[in-house]
């Protein structure tokens, strides 16, 4: 097996856990804060996790991303310029309901396995920019790890966040 076959196989397994947690859940619990104000909603992570996916597949790709190119904010209901999420503001984000999440989310999934499938070692390994200013450069492997890493810390969440939020289950 390849590495990005490995890569693609294992975030289609984290994906059917994001789909899982998210499946019944309404807009109000997909908007709640379970510890309190300046927490973060499963809502607001589900489009966090999709959000910094699109950027790194597309800033690798080099061209625009999935939210911006294909009126994602508009679905969202977001006018204007993106606001900065802090933890003060974080609680105004309206996820709409999950399969607006999902919607955004299968698109920028679409996105990453086509760019990912025509990976080869050698492209892996070649070096692309920080997104921090002043930090070493990173091989397209090790942006593809923070991708990865990001997806099962933040689905864990949710599945987590979902148990305090409307019931435990396995699902």
């Amino acid at each position: 097996m390849q590495a990005n076959e490995f890569f693609d196989m294992a975030l289609t397994r984290a994906e059917g856990a994001l789909k899982r947690a998210l499946v019944g859940l309404s807009p109000e619990e997909l908007s709640t804060q379970p510890a309190g104000p300046g927490s973060n909603p499963i809502g607001w992570m589900a489009w966090h996790l999709t959000r910094v996916q699109d950027g790194v597949i597309s800033r690798l790709q080099g061209i625009g991303t999935e939210w911006d190119t294909n009126g994602w904010a508009a679905r969202f209901g977001i006018k204007g310029e993106m606001p900065q999420w802090t933890p003060d503001n974080v609680h105004e984000f309206d996820p709409v309901d999950a399969a607006t999440l999902l919607g955004y989310y299968d698109a920028v999934r679409a996105r990453t396995s086509a760019y990912v499938g025509g990976l080869t070692a050698d492209s892996l390994a070649v070096e692309q920019e920080s997104f921090r200013p002043g930090a070493p450069p990173m091989t397209v492997a090790q942006m593809l790890a923070l991708v990865l890493g990001d997806n099962v810390q933040h689905i864990g969440q949710i599945a987590y966040l979902r148990g305090a939020v409307k019931e435990q289950g396995w699902y």
